[in-house]
């Protein structure tokens, strides 16, 4: 039974751009570096930008780290069966390298505000916010409940913009996150209208909403910064295909792979200097 709840979720809630990134997935595990290069493109743009948002270092030491990380999950890639499987090796690989010691402090107070996310948060953030990740599949790779992933982006769009989480009331807060759920449901109207008529009852949660739209394109110049010129990023593929087609894959123990099948939790650490 959990088996054909587990397909009937990927079906419902799959897109022709996950189908597609799972049979790369597939394919690689199969050590194909071709298969796996196609699998990277889809992640490039999130491990750079989550990088240097982390902290102050030159393009070229950022690009290297990024094809360190992706030679490491290559290593690991039979331990992923399934694509958040995957992801979740990504997003912890990222958090473990996350470290500051780089420049925090930037010219640019946003970027500054940034680097001093959590960097769960700051993960969170940037793939549900810019890599259009679904609320479902941040919440499957973060392991969040349901109600968890809203207010993690609440928490975070206020600290972008210098609001203090812990000065709201209980009632703000509460509509804040309705507000951030909202976001993704612009078609359903009747929702809106009774958040707007809810929203009305607190003057200061109308201003922080606005100030989160005046956010957006601040943070979408930030991101740009980091993201590779298509020499830049040509070469980078380049060297991440040739170094996978001379690295072995890792063969996982038979104990880990049917701990996994139930609970991804056994991988292999992923170093990033």
């Amino acid at each position: 039974m959990e088996f054909l709840r587990r397909c009937y979720d990927r079906l419902a809630h799959s897109t022709p751009e996950r189908r597609l990134a799972r049979a790369h997935l597939h394919e690689a595990r199969q050590e194909s570096p071709e298969a796996y290069l196609s699998l990277v493109a889809n992640y490039l743009d999130l491990v750079l930008t989550f990088q240097g948002s982390s902290r102050s270092e030159d393009s070229l030491t950022r690009l290297d780290r990024a094809e360190q990380l992706f030679l490491g999950l290559w290593r690991h890639l039979r331990y992923a069966e399934r694509l958040s499987d995957f992801e979740f090796m990504l997003a912890g690989a990222l958090l473990e390298t996350a470290d500051t010691r780089g420049p925090i402090v930037s010219r640019e107070p946003l970027v500054t505000k940034l680097r001093l996310l959590d960097p769960r948060a700051r993960f969170v953030f940037l793939a549900h916010e810019f890599e259009r990740w679904s609320e479902r599949w941040v919440r499957l790779v973060m392991r969040m409940r349901p109600d968890e992933l809203h207010v993690v982006l609440s928490q975070t769009r206020c600290e972008l913009c210098g609001i203090s989480w812990d000065s709201l009331s209980r009632n703000e807060r509460d509509c804040l996150v309705a507000i951030s759920a909202s976001f993704k449901r612009c078609d359903n109207l009747k929702l809106n209208r009774a958040l707007c008529e809810r929203a009305q009852q607190f003057p200061r949660v109308l201003d922080i909403k606005a100030q989160w739209f005046e956010l957006r394109p601040g943070l979408v110049e930030v991101r740009h910064r980091y993201l590779p010129r298509n020499e830049e990023r040509e070469a980078l593929l380049g060297n991440i295909l040739r170094a996978t087609g001379s690295t072995p894959l890792q063969r996982p123990r038979l104990v880990d792979r049917v701990i996994n099948s139930v609970h991804f939790s056994r991988t292999g650490k992923i170093r990033v200097s």
